[in-house]
């Protein structure tokens, strides 16, 4: 039966970007970003930290169609060095994979959008194995031009967790916003934030996810960028993990 849910949940992560794979010559005015970013922190003094980051983005913009994608991950350890062990071992610190896929089909000249939104996460530091999720969603764009992307979506989804604690299942409200604005040809800021909810226990079993950075061209496909993510987990009942998670981050990106 684990084996049947995991194929499952696989198969409907990876649907949303089946979108990727139509032909776009059948669409008129089909825009593509991806990018790559990368990012590392290095400390060494009171304290010895190591921090690095990778960010995978895909997004395909088009008249009828759009299909969002991202691929994060982090990886860092901590070591506090004392007098009576100047020369401690890092215990790791951040350990986190998180694939998001959506696709969103337009009605006509509409702005209303609806779509599939798709999630697969790991959480070493919060014990989380695994949590897949996946729902119908629907939404709006306020503003939707090729320099300028502002939309706001709603929906349900179906969660599938397991943790060191075990396994559950469980139905989710979400809702989401997303503000892309190309400042300039080589210049660009971006704000996603969105906030979920148990159907269950709106009140305790509850989060939240805000990710905002700027990102500056500074040769042909290279771009210099800084990005802000804070992670929010009401459930969290843990004296060491804490229920907000900051990271704040600067690296490369390479767009293809």
């Amino acid at each position: 039966m684990k084996l049947i849910n995991g194929v499952l949940l696989s198969a409907l992560v990876a649907f949303p970007f089946a979108g990727m794979a139509q032909d776009d010559a059948a669409e008129a005015g089909v825009k593509w970003e991806r990018n790559l970013s990368m990012g590392a922190t290095y400390r060494n003094g009171n304290s010895e930290k190591s921090l690095f980051t990778m960010n995978l983005k895909g997004d395909r913009f088009g008249e009828h169609h759009d299909v969002l994608s991202s691929l994060y991950a982090e990886y860092g350890k901590t070591g506090t060095p004392t007098p009576a062990d100047p020369d401690p071992e890092k215990q790791q610190t951040e350990g986190q994979v998180r694939a998001q896929g959506e696709y969103r089909h337009k009605f006509g000249d509409s702005k209303f959008f609806a779509g599939i939104f798709a999630e697969g996460l790991h959480d070493s530091i919060k014990s989380i194995r695994f949590r897949g999720k996946v729902g119908p969603n629907i939404g709006y764009y306020f503003i939707d031009t090729d320099n300028m992307k502002l939309d706001a979506s709603f929906g349900l989804n179906y969660v599938y967790e397991r943790t060191a604690a075990g396994e559950r299942t469980f139905g989710e409200y979400r809702a989401a916003g997303n503000y892309l604005w190309n400042i300039t040809e080589k210049s660009s800021y971006y704000l996603n934030i969105e906030y979920t909810a148990n159907m269950d226990d709106t009140g305790n079993d509850n989060g939240g996810l805000l990710v905002t950075g700027i990102r500056s061209q500074v040769y042909e496909e290279l771009s210099l960028f800084a990005e802000l993510r804070d992670e929010y987990d009401n459930l969290i009942d843990d004296q060491v993990v804490k229920h907000n998670d900051i990271t704040l981050m600067a690296g490369l990106s390479y767009d293809f």
